[in-house]
């Protein structure tokens, strides 16, 4: 039976990526999908462009405590978008994945008996999830980590793992069987989209002194737009004609984490996820600004298993952070324990699950 949902995400790629893999699940299975986004951040401009059906810019804006008028009144708006577009469209169920995006839809679809169910991408629930949650009728919440449900005990909690696009995937299970060549020793930096100004700054003078040292160590560095320049220069001076890259964006991460022999990233619950699915030891620099420390809660499920170390950004030294990763980069037995490791973490197809319990509450009406 062909079921119409609405989805609502957006602000940030770790909430649209999940809906969009789990959209693609749907549209698969013949159902029908309308979509809300806030349509203020350039991370939403490409689902925007390529979305195939009805799309809603609502307007939202981030909650915040202001004296600024506008963001009050701009979400007010968004509400009575999102209550207009629902009626129009008449979803069987809304499903989000939290952030401030998701209030205006949220509301509008409980105003109008429509059932929410809410995916959590990360450890840590969001307040977003929690207010929610707590505060209107919720089908239920889809989690990326089993812990989660713990801390939301007003709603019923599935665990499902992070929705993956299946392009994604493939590119994920082809880096696992990459052979890497003995005789180098590639080291891969990735600080996500927005790069890692923080991390950058306490890694890159040991990496350069690292690549001087071994002519046989590659390193890759994705760091965002803003610190291409002074960390291209800083490599140019310390380590003249090593093999490094720079790099604002990296399109194949899946190449990237098959090349790789190490891995140093922050946390964010995709880049747990796609490191999990290629088994690459890895060490963790949370971003220490993450809201309730959430990205330190991520990187645990990966320490926990062996396969990953954690240090604190604000509290690892230079030569902390020298120590880590002299250990790891002589140690081949060590980073192959590591990999074995991951074999203890469950591989299900996430965005299938959600889908499936997105269509088992639609259609059950609750």
């Amino acid at each position: 039976m062909k079921t119409t949902i609405a989805i609502a995400c957006g602000g940030t790629g770790g909430h649209i990526h999940p809906a969009m893999a789990v959209a693609d699940k749907l549209r698969e299975q013949g159902h029908e999908l309308v979509l809300i986004l806030s349509g203020t951040r350039i991370a939403e401009a490409k689902t925007a462009e390529t979305w195939d059906g009805p799309l809603l810019k609502s307007g939202a804006r981030p909650i915040r405590k202001s004296l600024n008028p506008v963001e009050p009144l701009a979400n007010i708006l968004a509400f009575f978008r999102c209550r207009r577009f629902l009626k129009k469209h008449r979803p069987a169920l809304l499903f989000a994945t939290g952030g401030y995006t998701c209030f205006p839809p949220v509301l509008a679809a409980r105003w109008l008996n429509i059932p929410v169910v809410f995916h959590e991408a990360n450890s840590l629930a969001g307040s977003a999830i929690r207010f929610c949650s707590k505060h209107f009728r919720i089908a239920a919440v889809a989690t990326s980590f089993e812990d989660t449900a713990t801390q939301l005990p007003s709603v019923k909690a599935v665990f499902t793992g992070l929705p993956l696009r299946t392009s994604v995937l493939t590119a994920l299970a082809r880096a696992r069987n990459v052979t890497r060549p003995a005789t180098r020793f590639t080291l891969l930096v990735t600080g996500g989209s927005q790069g890692a100004h923080g991390m950058n700054c306490l890694i890159a003078p040991v990496l350069a002194a690292l690549a001087k040292a071994d002519a046989s160590v590659r390193l890759i560095h994705q760091c965002g737009i803003n610190d291409c320049e002074w960390l291209t220069a800083l490599y140019a001076d310390a380590a003249p004609g090593a093999e490094i890259t720079v790099t604002p964006f990296i399109d194949d991460m899946g190449k990237a984490y098959g090349e790789a022999d190490l891995v140093i990233a922050r946390a964010g619950a995709a880049t747990c996820f796609e490191i999990a699915r290629c088994a690459v030891p890895t060490i963790f620099i949370p971003l220490p600004t993450a809201a309730d420390d959430h990205q330190r809660k991520n990187a645990e499920a990966l320490v926990r298993c062996g396969g990953a170390v954690c240090l604190d950004q604000r509290s690892t030294s230079p030569e902390q952070f020298a120590d880590v990763l002299r250990t790891l980069y002589s140690d081949a037995s060590l980073r192959q324990q590591m990999r074995a490791s991951f074999a203890s973490l469950p591989q299900t197809d996430a965005a299938q699950a959600v889908a499936d319990l997105l269509l088992e509450i639609a259609q059950s009406g609750k």
